[in-house]
């Protein structure tokens, strides 16, 4: 088992277990209008809401499946809910038909709450253009159906359509709290690296950790002789942009990704953790918002920003 299934096997135990996340929870389940949460990157949101349904419809688990609208809008649904994940990397950049397929939805009876729940994941990708529509759906149908929204970014989210809304600020686990997380669930100390750069991102912490159980995967010996210089030695060398040029190009014939090259950054022990992440970050949103074939030239860009 993963520790990422150890924190999510007793995650309900975790909230429930520190008060503010409790008072939450226990206030938005029960709680049939629209509502968004909000917090820094680091919190999971998807197990938050993951809780709220199992509480309020007595449920073990959660099965949904994959539909699209339109062959434009990829969701989820099942007999208590619809989810739509905005930040989908399958969902086009511009969404022209969310009214109209939320209308749909709305108009229809449902078969088990009074009203339709949907779930709309990073809500700040909701484009300009649709805010106006999306406005007239939340004040004509709020007898016929709430919406439960997330982001990371509150301040990307025009105030007419947050007034519309219960805002829930979900505060990042404090570090003494993280560190009982390890200790008390997942059975492993944590790094003194995160301690030390105050990392309060616990999706950051485990996949550190997780990270350090296992040998490099894709940085192993057969990938290093292939690469010019070799990735091992690249502490002890300083890299010019032709060497990390040569570099790109290996990690894109394997078809490794962003993510999958500051994994293996991350195994070699690199000191640096916060920036490699930061910029793995910075890099990955640049990607999904632009053309597939522009990724060869965001990955340079990564390695530069790391090596040199």
């Amino acid at each position: 088992m993963t520790l990422w299934n150890k924190f999510e096997n007793n995650f309900s135990e975790i909230i429930n277990n520190i008060n503010e996340y409790k008072e939450t929870l226990n206030f938005t389940v029960n709680f049939e209008y629209n509502i968004l949460f909000y917090s820094t990157i680091g919190f999971p949101f998807d197990l938050f809401i993951n809780e709220i349904i199992k509480i309020k419809y007595n449920l073990k688990n959660i099965n949904k499946t994959e539909q699209i609208w339109n062959k434009n809008i990829i969701y989820n649904e099942n007999q208590y809910f619809i989810e739509i994940d905005l930040n989908n990397p399958n969902m086009p950049n511009k969404i022209i038909n969310l009214t109209e397929m939320l209308l749909f939805i709305i108009k229809s009876k449902t078969i088990i709450n009074k009203k339709h729940l949907i779930i709309i994941k990073n809500f700040n990708k909701l484009k300009e253009d649709n805010y106006f529509s999306f406005r007239i759906v939340l004040e004509k149908f709020y007898n016929n159906c709430y919406f439960i929204c997330t982001t990371n970014r509150i301040t990307d989210i025009e105030l007419p359509i947050k007034s519309r809304f219960h805002l829930f600020r979900l505060r990042l686990f404090k570090i003494n709290e993280i560190i009982d997380i390890f200790n008390k669930y997942l059975n492993k100390q944590l790094n003194k690296n995160l301690i030390e750069i105050s990392c309060r991102n616990i999706i950051f912490c485990i996949f550190i950790a997780q990270v350090e159980i296992n040998e490099p995967l894709l940085v192993n010996d057969d990938f290093c002789k292939l690469s010019y210089p070799p990735l091992k030695t690249f502490l002890e060398s300083k890299y010019n942009l032709n060497d990390i040029r040569q570099l790109s190009y290996k990690y894109c014939q394997y078809n490794l990704t962003v993510k999958d090259i500051a994994m293996d950054f991350l195994r070699l022990d690199i000191k640096n953790y916060k920036k490699i992440l930061d910029n793995a970050i910075l890099i990955e949103d640049l990607i999904s918002k632009s053309n597939k074939g522009r990724e060869p030239l965001y990955i340079e860009a990564f390695l530069c920003q790391i090596l040199i």
